[in-house]
């Protein structure tokens, strides 16, 4: 198997085996005012290339977790069919879009989203979700004792 696409976003929607997998507002960092922080929305889309012996139903987990290990939400697990690949082709995609609401941030922090297929890691994406570098600049005095607004 080969991730050909991996990314959180704001939303995914994907069509068929091997279809179109359509990604808006990919995004790997987050800076919110205040928190705990909620991400109202996102979404973890994924496009996975596999050959013909690779068809099949396989167990996919979908894992979110801080530095440590620590999981934020409870790891999601389903069986996937990847189907059969068409007679005179070599492999075929199959696309997974994991949409996920309210997801709750307590602390800034780099987050991992991992993707695993019959317990093997396939990939992994960073998520850092950071207090904002403006607002901390902001009222702090700069080198010369002057106040950064």
């Amino acid at each position: 198997m080969n991730i050909e696409i991996a990314s959180i976003c704001d939303a995914a929607t994907a069509n068929g085996a091997g279809g179109r997998l359509n990604i808006l507002g990919a995004f790997d960092r987050v800076f919110p005012q205040k928190f705990p922080f909620v991400i109202p929305q996102c979404a973890a889309a994924f496009r996975i290339r596999y050959l013909r012996a690779e068809a099949g139903t396989h167990k996919l987990a979908l894992a979110i977790e801080d530095v440590c290990g620590h999981p934020i939400v409870p790891v999601m697990e389903s069986n996937i069919p990847f189907e059969p690949v068409a007679t005179g082709l070599d492999t075929a995609a199959i696309n997974l879009v994991l949409n996920m609401q309210r997801l709750q941030i307590a602390r800034p922090d780099k987050y991992i989203v991992r993707l695993m297929i019959d317990d093997e890691e396939i990939a992994t994406l960073p998520l850092y979700i950071l207090e904002d570098p403006r607002t901390k600049q902001a009222g702090t005095p700069s080198p010369n004792g002057e106040m950064r607004n």
